[in-house]
């Protein structure tokens, strides 16, 4: 890294990183808490989780479509942050409300579509119900932090992850084990509890953001400008999110026909291999954050040289991460997988995704770098391509056809991850993303 110091670097990276690991180890004892608590906890919060994570991917337009453009204003005046800033909280809420309140009219037939068994179906309603009121909330807190990030605050967007996650967990380990006969329905007390976390931390960074960016009414007011621009950068990105989901949802199908054992070692592969994900995910977002800088000032040379920098240092880390993973797993899996059988099929997994994990890093990371550039829909459409015309009907040939099971379907995609970034560094290289940069106010002659 040039122009900027790496220390700067550092203080954005190192924030978001905690904050990525912290999410990670937080899901997993979040999980482990309510399957101890009673096994149908877990399906109804599975099921209306899943419900809202699509509504949130709806959302995502608006957080990623600023976050490209604050990238650009923080290196413009103060009012053009203000004006940015306020206006995505009002977009964001407006949307919030009006996905919400749909969601909750139609949300029993929803569950109806979903099959959901009659023995908590209605205990299923009544937990979406309450998230589906609180749903601003969460997506306002979620911008919140986003914007902390970008604006060089991702020490305080740390602190609110780590905040709320420990007092979610606090709240339910109270709720489920210490106060259950005082608090009605425990399972329907956690979902409050939830949204009780996720409001303290929107106050705790709105104040942040309200001390340093003093508010006026006008910026409050929706710009159907402005609206649009955030649409039209952040509208792929969602797009790409759903078709992800979707197609990992299918590829789970397929493992499932496989037998229990085999999708017992994949959840477990995967959970594992989280680490080397969450610390890719962790550089591409502050590299996102640093670079947008030297776009902004057009500084193409130095961008270069970083973004290979970047690359390397993507491929060389998530390797390392993942032989140590495979190292560790060796000598204390048995303990972990309680079955020998899975052990040995995870083993196996593992030492696959040495291969994957470096080749997802650095497709995440130069998929970031593009979208800061406002490149945002080449990706999206390589990516939908390479998962439907070559990751769904290969992984069903090779797992099926050939006989390869989980094998077959973690080497096809080590391939189209191949072939993406092989598609979407050739972008990079020829500077075709250039021609987007007008999308960011950012002109190449000035």
């Amino acid at each position: 890294m040039t122009s900027v110091s790496k220390s700067r670097f550092q203080k954005i990276y190192v924030p978001i990183l905690i904050e990525q690991l912290f999410m990670m180890l937080m899901g997993q004892a979040d999980v482990i808490m309510l399957s101890a608590y009673d096994t149908k906890a877990i399906a109804v919060s599975g099921i209306s989780t899943q419900i809202l994570t699509l509504l949130t991917f709806v959302i995502t337009i608006v957080h990623v479509g600023v976050s490209i453009r604050l990238v650009h204003q923080k290196e413009r005046d103060m009012t053009a942050i203000k004006s940015e800033l306020y206006h995505s909280l009002t977009l964001n809420l407006v949307l919030s409300a009006f996905l919400g309140i749909t969601a909750l009219i139609c949300y029993r037939w929803i569950l109806m579509l979903m099959q959901v068994s009659q023995d908590i179906f209605e205990l299923t309603y009544q937990f979406g119900v309450i998230l589906l009121l609180g749903f601003a909330i969460t997506t306002a807190q979620m911008l919140v932090s986003t914007i902390l990030r970008i604006l060089y605050m991702a020490n305080i967007a740390a602190k609110i992850t780590v905040g709320i996650n420990i007092i979610n967990i606090i709240l339910s380990c109270c709720i489920l084990f210490v106060f259950t006969d005082y608090v009605g329905n425990p399972i329907l007390a956690v979902a409050v509890a939830t949204l009780m976390s996720r409001l303290l931390g929107l106050l705790y960074g709105g104040y942040y953001l309200i001390k340093k960016y003093k508010p006026q009414a006008k910026f409050l007011k929706l710009n159907m400008f402005m609206t649009k621009k955030v649409i039209l950068l952040g509208l792929p990105g969602a797009g790409e999110q759903i078709s992800y989901n979707f197609a990992q949802t299918i590829t789970t199908a397929f493992i499932a026909v496989l037998g229990t054992e085999v999708l017992a070692a994949k959840s477990l592969t995967v959970a594992i291999s989280n680490v080397s994900f969450c610390v890719a995910m962790a550089y591409s977002l502050a590299s996102q954050i640093y670079l947008g800088k030297l776009i902004a000032r057009r500084k193409f040379n130095v961008l270069h040289r970083s973004v290979y920098k970047g690359l390397a240092i993507n491929v060389l880390r998530s390797a390392v991460i993942m032989v140590s993973v495979v190292g560790v797993f060796y000598s204390l899996g048995r303990y972990i997988s309680g079955d020998d059988s899975v052990y040995h099929l995870t083993l196996s997994y593992l030492m696959l995704f040495i291969a994957l994990e470096p080749i997802r890093a650095i497709n995440n990371f130069i998929v970031d770098i593009l979208n800061v550039a406002g490149d945002v829909r080449y990706p999206v459409c390589v990516n939908v391509i390479t998962t439907w015309c070559l990751l769904i009907p290969l992984s069903y040939l090779t797992a099926f056809v050939l006989g390869w099971g989980y094998i077959g379907i973690i080497l096809i995609n080590i391939f189209e991850e191949g072939v993406r970034f092989i598609l979407i560094i050739r972008r990079w290289d020829k500077g075709h993303w250039k021609m987007k940069l007008a999308q960011i106010g950012v002109h190449l002659h000035v």
